[in-house]
């Protein structure tokens, strides 16, 4: 009897203990998003079981809703493993938005809101005793979020830029929903008549980096000349917002502050600190300050 037993316990153990578990470079804290543009694009995911398939077969489907019970009106199923199979423990699932909708009647082209589905693996399990459950039960972990985001993010704020030698310092305001930053330096096309706005011309330079990261170092530009500076927002999805309003700029050489401060009266008197004729150390910061202001121009 008591071999028996341990022989059920075992049994049913091996049974109970069936689990799924999904993992792909696409899945991003247990979210895989997607935008219009790639809707109809393959997000590759991978999936491994362990565990006996003694009750049914084990399905993988996106839901519309959760993961309970079977799939319904508006769920898509993707792949089912049968019953008794032992060979199938491992494999690569093909999600699709566009699959994912159709199944309920929608569209790529008709959202304009976001669209969530969960990625679910079910099956009957078995009792302590060996027998079967009358309904199935989700054993897919993490809980993993397919969405459709299809709104971009809003326009960045007007940047922040500071001349440097051969180079901008901008910086710039991270709108919410944001994972990274696109800043490019342009060349201007002077506006129409006396007084026109300039506005964007040819990308000179550019560079993505992290939403943590808000502050852009452009390299490799020309001394005294004036560019246009304009930012950009991405989210998880990849969409692009619109463009920051156009702000402007000038390198400046790395001698140009030591004029400045020339012409403001100021003298080297050949000591560090102040004297004589020369101007006191609040001078030579008041000086500096009014000259970067007067080298940097928004728009």
């Amino acid at each position: 009897m008591r071999l028996t037993f341990a022989v059920l316990l075992l049994f049913a153990s091996t049974a109970l203990g069936q689990t799924v578990t999904f993992s792909g470079s696409v899945i991003v804290d247990n979210d895989i998003v997607v935008s219009k543009a790639n809707c109809a694009d393959r997000r590759s995911v991978s999936w491994s079981r362990t565990g006996t398939l003694a009750c049914s077969p084990l399905v993988f489907w996106l839901s519309d809703g959760n993961c309970s019970g079977e799939p319904g009106e508006g769920d898509k199923e993707i792949l089912e493993i049968a019953e008794g199979n032992t060979a199938t423990t491992s494999g690569t699932l093909e999600l699709r938005m566009s699959d994912a909708l159709a199944a309920g009647g929608l569209t790529c082209e008709t959202q304009t809101a976001d669209k969530t589905y969960r990625l679910c693996a079910t099956v009957e399990k078995q009792d302590s005793l060996g027998a079967c459950d009358s309904t199935t039960s989700s054993v897919g972990s993490p809980s993993v979020n397919f969405i459709l985001d299809p709104t971009s993010p809003l326009a960045p704020a007007l940047p922040g830029v500071t001349g440097l030698d051969s180079a901008l310092s901008v910086s710039v305001t991270v709108p919410s929903d944001t994972t990274s930053m696109l800043v490019e330096v342009v060349e201007l096309v002077p506006g129409d008549g006396d007084g026109g706005t300039a506005t964007a011309g040819e990308v000179v330079r550019s560079k993505t980096q992290t939403s943590d990261n808000t502050v852009f170092r452009m390299d490799e530009l020309e001394n005294e000349k004036e560019y246009g500076v304009r930012a950009f927002a991405f989210d998880k999805a990849g969409n692009q917002s619109p463009a920051s309003p156009l702000a402007t700029g000038s390198p400046i050489p790395s001698d140009g502050f030591f004029a400045a401060y020339h012409a403001a009266g100021g003298a080297e008197t050949g000591g560090c600190g102040a004297g004589g004729g020369g101007l006191a150390l609040g001078a030579v910061v008041a000086a500096l300050g009014f000259w970067m202001t007067s080298r940097r121009k928004l728009s």
